[in-house]
């Protein structure tokens, strides 16, 4: 029952705050739709590494965006987004890379024959689970830390799997069927960041929920 309150409240928010996501998700959507056109290119391998740090930050902008104007209303964010750098953003990338990271030792247990993949794969998606939290809480300058989500996800293990993994894999289900077809890569990308935009509202109902209820 939480799921589907959730998941509806994603979509109700998204449509309802739809000309504003539009206005101030629109430089960034740009840019993210640009780094992925130039990745057709063969480019010198420095070249790659910097346009893979600009797209962590515009991901880092276009979700922060996305959750700041599900939970705090269209005045959160100025007509046309996040236009400036700040702490908020270096916290949220830095979260972001340090999430990473917590992952590698899971991903290690992959090696392990027949059951590691599975295994690893397991522990992997049900920590980012319980973890994810901290990006809409510092989205609305909350600062809410790794140890806190873990807290605070206590009593929501499987609901935060369905939110955070099960959701983006059903609506990824487009993109993964485009990826199989030639020439497609740019609609499959287009497609890829609208979805995020859901992905991170759900995100933004399952904090909302949760933290009200706690």
């Amino acid at each position: 029952m939480e799921f589907k309150k959730i998941i509806a409240g994603a979509f109700v928010y998204v449509a309802k705050y739809r000309q504003v996501l539009l206005k101030a998700l629109a430089i960034p959507f740009g840019i993210y739709l640009l780094i992925d056109a130039l990745a057709l290119l063969d480019l010198h391998p420095l070249l790659r590494w910097v346009f893979t740090a600009l797209g962590i930050g515009v991901q880092a902008i276009f979700a922060i965006t996305t959750h700041r104007v599900v939970l705090l209303g269209p005045s959160s964010v100025s007509t046309w987004g996040i236009t400036s750098w700040t702490k908020r953003e270096t916290a949220f990338v830095l979260h972001i890379l340090g999430l990473s990271l917590l992952m590698i030792p899971f991903g290690l247990v992959g090696i392990v024959p027949v059951v590691g993949a599975v295994v690893a794969l397991f522990l992997i998606c049900w920590v980012t689970g319980r973890l994810s939290l901290v990006f809409p809480g510092i989205a609305v300058d909350k600062g809410v830390s790794f140890k806190e989500s873990w807290e605070m996800t206590e009593n929501y293990q499987i609901l935060m799997f369905l939110v955070v993994i099960l959701f983006p894999v059903l609506l990824a289900i487009p993109v993964i069927v485009l990826n199989f077809i030639p020439y497609t890569f740019l609609l499959a990308s287009f497609i890829s960041t609208v979805v995020v935009v859901f992905q991170v509202a759900a995100l933004s109902m399952a904090y909302q929920l949760i933290s009200n209820e706690i």
